[in-house]
């Protein structure tokens, strides 16, 4: 018996799934680029992207490591979960891989297309209210959302050259810095010294925890300064009576 398949057939069985309470959000959107086939969605609407920085140290310039690993995007208005990304840490673009057997190919995805995404468990957003200065295409990592303070983290990379005999050998290291929102306002973070200057009201405060915990400011800066932002919003609450 021969059976034929029609994109009504395909959206009317994706609808099914859309409103089926016990399939999550997310597997619904994985469930439909399955039948479609992810390089048949607009996920792949961007450039072609090559690395030509291949020969390292061992250093990479993408978050985490070197390979694609899954995670969600949304992108120009539609949402993609358990897709292959790998965020770029040196240009600040999201990458994304085919999966196709006739063709494999890398994309770069539009920034200005990008809301969000996520991976290695870590959210990402485009923040486009700053209105500061700041290089790169606006993505931040949500580190602390509380209700007086928003701590945003900025991955980014340097490329360092070095001359050998075979050829120029590239070199990564880590440049992150921090956005904090009070109110309505950002502030560039790049030191305790900025932090104590945003927040002069909690500078005791401040001091008194870098001193007793500056053995983790050095060796993971990233989860010093959510702890401490934690902290200072611990103590601004009212007490209770």
């Amino acid at each position: 018996m021969k059976i034929t398949i029609t994109v009504t057939s395909i959206l009317l069985f994706t609808t099914h799934f859309i409103h089926a309470q016990t399939v999550a959000e997310g597997k619904v959107y994985e469930t439909y680029d399955n039948i479609i086939g992810v390089e048949n969605t607009g996920l792949f609407n961007g450039t072609e992207f090559t690395d030509l920085f291949l020969n390292t140290n061992g250093t990479y310039r993408y978050f985490k490591g070197y390979d694609y690993v899954r995670g969600a995007v949304s992108y120009n208005g539609e949402f993609y979960s358990n897709v292959l990304l790998k965020y770029d840490l040196l240009e600040d673009n999201l990458i994304t891989h085919s999966e196709g057997k006739l063709s494999v190919f890398n994309v770069k995805l539009f920034p200005d297309f990008v809301t969000s995404f996520s991976i290695y468990n870590r959210n990402f957003v485009k923040l486009v209210d700053i209105n500061l200065p700041l290089p790169g295409n606006g993505f931040f990592e949500e580190a602390y959302l509380g209700n007086q303070f928003k701590l945003y983290i900025k991955h980014s990379k340097r490329k360092k050259d070095k001359a050998l005999n075979s050829g120029v050998q590239y070199q990564f290291s880590i440049n992150n810095y921090y956005l904090l929102k009070v109110g309505g306002n950002y502030m560039v973070i790049n030191s305790i010294k900025d932090l104590r200057r945003a927040l002069p009201e909690r500078e005791d405060d401040i001091r008194k925890y870098y001193k007793s915990y500056k053995k983790l400011y050095k060796s993971n800066p990233d989860n010093f300064m959510i702890k401490l932002i934690t902290h200072i919003e611990g103590l601004s609450k009212p007490s209770k009576i």
